[in-house]
């Protein structure tokens, strides 16, 4: 296996996308986030939260209805699409999203949905169960024009039996390649028998299902279908904690739907997000900092990295 390329800053700062000072919410991408379940509302907030400080223009989040007021009122520059919560085996109610005053159809209302969108993450607090998760997933990967699976959609993906078929066809009829975020229990799912540390293994499931991989640890590892292996050597046990995950998939879809490639989406994401990090336990310490509080470094991030230096014309 080749030696991996260190994400640094300095090449962070060289994937600096393009934002035109003459520009409106319009031209900088529309994101969807499928996030959220009962008791894990949390997840879809901390996404959202990242999201909308990524520079994307407009931010969709579809999550149960139970969740809808924390979310808003945490992250109220996201509009909200509601979809009932209690979507079990047993229990089938009619979907009825809403976004202002447009209701989508019924009938394939999820690819009606995601359609109009440059990018969509699925996953953050999604519970497992959930009929309208294992439906739409197969959607999302044949139809997302860019897409991210975290946590709940990779658990689900995991279990289809499906996913190297799905992944697969995805870019065979002429769509980007999925961004796969999970950490190290998730990816044992995936790929069944894996070894902790066997990056080699890693590197080749990306190859061998068309995808991005960003395998989450102590030191974040990239693979793309190319064979490239990115490596951001930088542990920080401050972001060992529920959430970080989402703060890191939020950002990285937001990204994506700005204009950048998942290659160059993944990259940045992953720096930006370990450098607000540091700057978290800089200020708060390992302890008792927060992923939540990592939204509040982004902007000291983008400085350093000179992504506000100077405009597009």
């Amino acid at each position: 296996m080749l030696s991996s390329i260190d994400i640094d800053e300095a090449l962070v700062s060289a994937l600096k996308p393009n934002r035109s000072e003459q520009g409106h919410k319009g031209n900088f991408g529309r994101l969807l986030i499928y996030a959220g379940s009962k008791g894990m509302g949390g997840a879809a907030i901390l996404a959202t939260g990242a999201a909308l400080r990524s520079g994307v223009g407009l931010v969709f989040v579809l999550s149960p209805d139970e969740i809808q007021s924390a979310l808003m009122t945490r992250c109220p520059e996201a509009m909200q699409l509601q979809i009932p919560s209690n979507q079990t085996e047993n229990s089938r109610p009619k979907l009825m999203p809403l976004v202002a005053h447009v209701e989508y159809p019924k009938e394939n209302w999820f690819a009606s949905m995601i359609v109009e969108k440059d990018a969509v993450l699925m996953g953050p607090g999604l519970a497992t169960e959930r009929v309208d998760v294992k439906e739409n997933l197969p959607i999302a990967i044949a139809q997302a024009r860019h897409l991210v699976l975290d946590a709940g959609a990779l658990s689900v993906l995991a279990a289809s039996g499906q996913q190297q078929a799905w992944l697969t066809s995805r870019v065979e009829s002429g769509l980007a390649p999925a961004v796969l975020t999970p950490h190290m229990g998730e990816f044992q799912r995936l790929l069944p028998g894996w070894k902790m540390g066997d990056l080699a293994a890693a590197g080749a499931f990306a190859k061998e299902n068309h995808v991005i991989l960003v395998l989450k640890s102590n030191e974040t590892n990239i693979f793309t279908p190319s064979g490239k292996w990115y490596s951001n050597h930088v542990s920080n046990s401050g972001l060992a904690k529920g959430g970080s995950g989402d703060v890191l998939s939020g950002l990285l879809t937001g990204l994506l739907a700005t204009g950048m490639t998942e290659e160059a989406a993944a990259i940045a994401a992953v720096k930006i997000h370990s450098m607000a990090g540091e700057q978290a336990r800089a200020e708060h310490g390992a302890y008792a900092m927060l992923p939540s509080m990592l939204w509040d470094y982004l902007e000291v991030c983008y400085h350093k990295l000179q992504w506000e230096k100077g405009s597009e014309t």
